[in-house]
Parts: C-alpha cells; structure tokens; sequence
C-alpha cells in the first residue's frame, strides 16, 4: 500500500511544482553560461557585485521562506493536493483495463467493472488518501520554508564560496596557459 501512495503522489507533486515556484524570479546570468577552453581568453560576463548583492539574494530567499511558512499558503496547496488527488481516486480506469485485455489477453489479472476507478484499485484506504496526502502537503510545505530560511542564512557564505571558486578557477587556468607556452 505505501508504494501504492508513493506511485499515486508523485504526478500529484509534479502538478504541485509550478504553484509553490510561481514566485521564483528569474535573474538573468544565474544560469549556465556554457564552458570555456583552455584557449579561449575570454573570461565571460563579469559578476557584478551591485546586481547580486547577497542582501538582495537573502532577501528574496527570506521572502519564499516566509510564504512556505505560512499557513494559508500551506493550507492553500494541501488543498489543491486533496483536490486533485480525489480527482485522481475517482478517474474511471475499468475501459483501460478491458482494451488492455482485449489486446494482450491475460495482461490483466482481475475483471474489473466497467465503471471502476483508481480508487477502487487503491482499495478501502482510497477513501483517506487524499486528505492524508493533503496533511503531509502541510507538513513538507512547512519543512520547505525552513529550509529556505537556512538557505537565506547560508546565501552570504555561498556567495564568497563561489567567488572563491571562481578566483581559484581563474589563477589555475592561468597556470595552465602558461605551463602550455612554455
């Protein structure tokens, strides 16, 4: 029964996913800007300290943090989870099985009426599923913006990482080009 919740949830979640990052920005630059050769002396578009101010990267981070931590967002997405889970319970699965069993006979092991559904597959647990689901949505939702939160504590300390990274990137690259000149 758990990998049966587990198989049902996860198209669940997928729906899920575009209404907890409908407030995501987009920052431009973010993303990949591809690689590099060994030759190549360009050295890309330069971080610009003033467009990613760390205040700027906490702040934002902070604000997710503070909509996953609220309760009526996460009530809002428990909801939307129990909704479209019960409309998933109740899809009619049972014509599905007949032309299944009509091209691959003996593929399906029970006869199941014809107005059957998914739910009826799920067994007598079906009936709790979806509010179950729609707890559990509160619960991880909750979870999701503490760790937002230590995110936004943390962004500061990846910033400098990362700039670290890219100097320590930078001095070998060259160490490189001139070991190959020698």
């Amino acid at each position: 029964m758990r990998v049966n919740i587990i198989l049902l949830a996860l198209p669940i979640a997928a729906m899920a996913a575009p209404l907890a990052a409908q407030d995501v920005t987009y920052v431009p630059g973010a993303g990949a800007q591809g690689y590099a050769s060994a030759d190549d002396d360009s050295q890309g578009e330069a971080y610009d300290d003033e467009a990613y101010a760390s205040d700027d990267a906490q702040a934002g981070m902070g604000e997710i943090a503070g909509r996953l931590s609220d309760p009526v967002v996460q009530n809002g997405i428990a909801i939307m989870v129990e909704r479209v889970s019960g409309a998933v319970l109740n899809m009619p699965i049972g014509g599905i099985t007949d032309a299944i069993e009509t091209a691959r006979p003996g593929t399906v092991e029970r006869r199941l009426r014809r107005d059957a559904t998914i739910g009826d597959l799920a067994g007598r647990d079906a009936d709790y599923l979806p509010q179950e689901l729609g707890g559990q949505t509160r619960e991880v939702v909750g979870m999701m913006g503490g760790v937002a939160r230590a995110m936004a504590n943390m962004m500061p300390a990846f910033e400098n990482l990362s700039r670290d990274m890219e100097d320590q990137i930078r001095v070998a690259k060259e160490e490189a080009r001139r070991a190959r000149n020698r």
